[in-house]
Formats: structure tokens, C-alpha cells, sequence
């Protein structure tokens, strides 16, 4: 029997998986070694969630793929989450064109009784539908209790709440070096 070391000496590909990871808005800026290595950065954006009594939305929550061509600065905004009744969250948003890539945005979940448009199950719950449970529990929707969805959010997660404030927003940005 073999060991993989013994076909491929450095492990395998010899790329290593780096992440970045935010619970606060801030600064993405690409090192050299990533460009270096082709540019390829996965970005996990969340926008912030609604604060309603009834039927609270997640935030929308975006995978996207993409290559960076350089070392420029990318800024990251987080969407707050929803403070009191009938507060819809913030937007969430990736600006990599700076850095040769695409700018992206997850947008808050709404306090109304639905939320469309989106690229993940985020709306809210009420008596005769289900709770959207986002992606990965990012994002999930909230309502009243005895109808599913979260009650309580938690930060940084953009899920919907109808009890306390909405989850503010999260980004993951990872990337091969």
C-alpha cells in the first residue's frame, strides 16, 4: 500500500485554503500569493434581517464565485438587522471589481409578508406557511411562536426575528494559496 505523499510529494495540489472571515464591515484586500495562484475567491454574503411581530424575512444569502486580477482593496459592508417592529435589515454587499472582480449584493430581508426576488429561502413565517430556512441557517426567516421560523436571531447571521432584533449580515471570503 501507498501513501498519496508518494504520488504527489507536496500533498497533493500544494494549494492551501485560506479564509477571511467578517462580523464587522471592513477591508478584503487580496495578497499577492492568491493572485499568484490564479485568482479564484468563493464569497458567502448575507444580508442583515427583518424585526416584525408577524412575519419576519431573512436576509438574502449569495454564494459567488469569482477571480480577482489584483491586489486592490475590496470593501465589505454588512447590513444591520432590524431594531424594532416593522424593521426591514440592510443590504449586505462585496465590491471585488476594485480588484478586477464583481461587485455583489445580498439584500436585507423586508417587514412585509413576503420576500421576492431572492437567491435563497428567506422569507418569513406565518399560521399557513412555512419559514424560509435560508442556507446553512443564514438567512432563515422568523414569525410567531407555533408557526415555525426563529424567534430569536442571532447576530451576524440574517436571520429574521420577531421577538428581538434582526441578525445583522456576514461575509466569508474563501480562497488557494
Amino acid at each position: 500500500m501507498s501513501n498519496l505523499t508518494d504520488f504527489f510529494p507536496s500533498g497533493g495540489g500544494g494549494l492551501t485554503p485560506k479564509f477571511q472571515e467578517f462580523n464587522a464591515s471592513g477591508t478584503f484586500t487580496p495578497p499577492q500569493a492568491l493572485i499568484d495562484a490564479g485568482g479564484y475567491i468563493e464569497v458567502f454574503l448575507v444580508g442583515g434581517g427583518s424585526q416584525r411581530d408577524a412575519i419576519a424575512g431573512g436576509g438574502e444569502v449569495l454564494i459567488k464565485k469569482m477571480y480577482l486580477t489584483s491586489t486592490s482593496a475590496c470593501s465589505v459592508t454588512l447590513g444591520a438587522g432590524g431594531q424594532s417592529n416593522n424593521t426591514a435589515g440592510g443590504s449586505s454587499s462585496f465590491n471585488g471589481n476594485s480588484a478586477g472582480g464583481q461587485n455583489i449584493t445580498a439584500i436585507g430581508g423586508t417587514s412585509s409578508n413576503g420576500q421576492y426576488n431572492t437567491a435563497s429561502p428567506s422569507w418569513g413565517a406565518n399560521g399557513s406557511m412555512g419559514g424560509g430556512n435560508g442556507i446553512f441557517g443564514y438567512g432563515a426567516g422568523g414569525s410567531n411562536v407555533g408557526y415555525g421560523g426563529v424567534r430569536e436571531a442571532k447576530a451576524n447571521t440574517g436571520q429574521g426575528s420577531s421577538y428581538s432584533a434582526g441578525g445583522s449580515g456576514y461575509c466569508l471570503i474563501k480562497w488557494y494559496e
